[in-house]
């Protein structure tokens, strides 16, 4: 036992020696052909050069706005008065309460992910351009950066108390949003000009992905216009999207966990944490359906984890589904466009009758209403059309600015504390740490 134990012992002694000779046999060289690793899935950066991937410049600019979109939707969602997070992590707990500071990672989150998206977009135009293209193609291509990035520009004006671009200075909500409607006005531009080109050649297939881009940028515009207080120009753009059945969707997939719908996360789970806030519990809404009996949260408080509002992908009046990892969201349309048209337009019979329409579509009875009260009304069921889709923590700035404070006070659902007064998303520390004119 003994002797087999030294000679264990000699030869892990010589093994340690050998590799410690092949170490000090290695020149710098080789050094750095041991440290060198080769990722045949990635792209360098002088590849982006090239025209071939010029469609992967795009799709790389959609990929970045959905995983983005899907993230603001559910935490602005927290931070208005759609949902609450009944969650064990203190930076979840605190952004929920609205008691956050900008050392929060889930804020941080939102601000990481579209702040790679804005550059994403505004990246993809300028390599582009530089291709010196003037294919159908390429134009549409320019055109759809242009707008992807106009809505990152509208999510970030909506949702942060001010945010900088490309180490600027901070800047206000409505600098944001004017950038986003100069993006949507360049597409515009662009793809008005791509449309009477090719109808005159009679190319249709053109001429239908012009002016899908068109309505998209004509809602993004209207949209960004509406929520900056030019009224007029809202109006105008709005009313350009002549086709009410008009949509564009946010698609996601259980290909991978960057590609699925985030609220799943919140909602799926044995324990979830993401709750229905009262102010959208009971309504009796088809559009806004919940769960018939709560669920223990991951704290083992009972709440209500929503399910799929009218705006996602699988929504049928009657269904009741939850939403899924594969779940798209619908995040411009003709609808919204209309909403746009009848509030600027104020508060009289054309409103009533959209108010009566988007009450029979949830199942509800007509109302006879006028003034402030159908204002009133207006409001509750754009938060309903619109719910779970990014909309509502604007829409409730704005309110807020006009004096209607809708957003959630007093004690939080399942904590003995009140909530805070932090109404926008912040620009986190680790910018403001690195951005020398912040």
């Amino acid at each position: 036992m003994t002797g087999r134990s030294l000679r264990s012992g000699a030869s892990r002694t010589t093994r340690r020696l050998a590799l410690a000779a092949a170490l000090v046999a290695l020149t710098p060289s080789a050094c750095a052909k041991v440290l060198e690793v080769t990722n045949t899935g990635s792209l360098e950066e002088p590849q982006l050069a090239d025209p071939a991937l010029e469609q992967f410049l795009i799709n790389g600019v959609i990929s970045e706005f959905q995983f983005a979109y899907t993230s603001y939707a559910l935490w602005s969602g927290v931070l208005a008065d759609e949902t609450f997070a009944d969650h064990p992590n203190l930076n979840i707990r605190d952004f929920s309460l609205h008691t956050f500071d900008d050392g929060n990672s889930t804020d941080s989150l939102v601000y990481a992910s579209l702040q790679r998206t804005r550059q994403a977009a505004d990246d993809a135009v300028e390599r582009i351009r530089r291709f010196q293209s003037a294919t159908p193609a390429t134009r549409l291509n320019v055109a759809r950066a242009l707008i992807y990035g106009g809505y990152t520009y509208v999510l970030l004006g909506e949702g942060f108390c001010d945010a900088p671009v490309s180490l600027s200075a901070p800047l206000l909500p409505t600098e944001l949003l004017t950038r986003a409607v100069a993006r949507f006005d360049e597409g515009i531009a662009l793809m008005t000009a791509l449309r009477t080109e090719a109808a005159a050649n009679s190319a249709s297939a053109t001429v239908a992905a012009a002016q899908d881009l068109l309505f998209l940028a004509y809602v993004g515009a209207g949209r960004a216009s509406l929520k900056k207080g030019d009224l007029t120009q809202a109006r105008a753009y709005a009313s350009l999207v002549t086709d009410g059945t008009y949509e564009r969707w946010a698609y996601y997939s259980s290909n991978s966990v960057r590609e699925n719908n985030q609220f799943q996360s919140g909602i799926r789970a044995a324990l979830p944490f993401l709750g229905m806030q009262p102010a959208f519990q009971n309504l009796n809404d088809l559009r806004v359906p919940q769960p018939a009996t709560p669920r223990p949260s991951l704290r083992s408080n009972p709440i209500l984890p929503p399910l799929k509002p009218s705006m996602f992908s699988g929504w049928t009046p009657t269904s009741r589904a939850p939403i899924e990892v594969s779940t798209h969201i619908r995040f411009a349309s003709g609808l919204e466009a209309r909403y746009i048209v009848v509030e600027v337009d104020g508060p009289g019979p054309a409103m009533l009758a959209f108010v009566n329409a988007r009450r029979t579509v949830g199942g509800k009875a007509p109302v006879e209403l006028t003034g402030q009260a159908l204002l009133a009304e207006f409001r509750v069921q754009r938060g309903l059309d619109f719910y779970l889709t990014g909309q509502r923590l604007g829409d409730l700035r704005r309110y807020a600015a006009a004096g209607v404070d809708l957003f959630p006070a007093g004690k939080y659902p399942t904590l003995a504390e009140d909530y805070g007064r932090m109404h926008c998303l912040i620009v986190p520390r680790s910018e403001k740490a690195g951005n020398p004119n912040y």
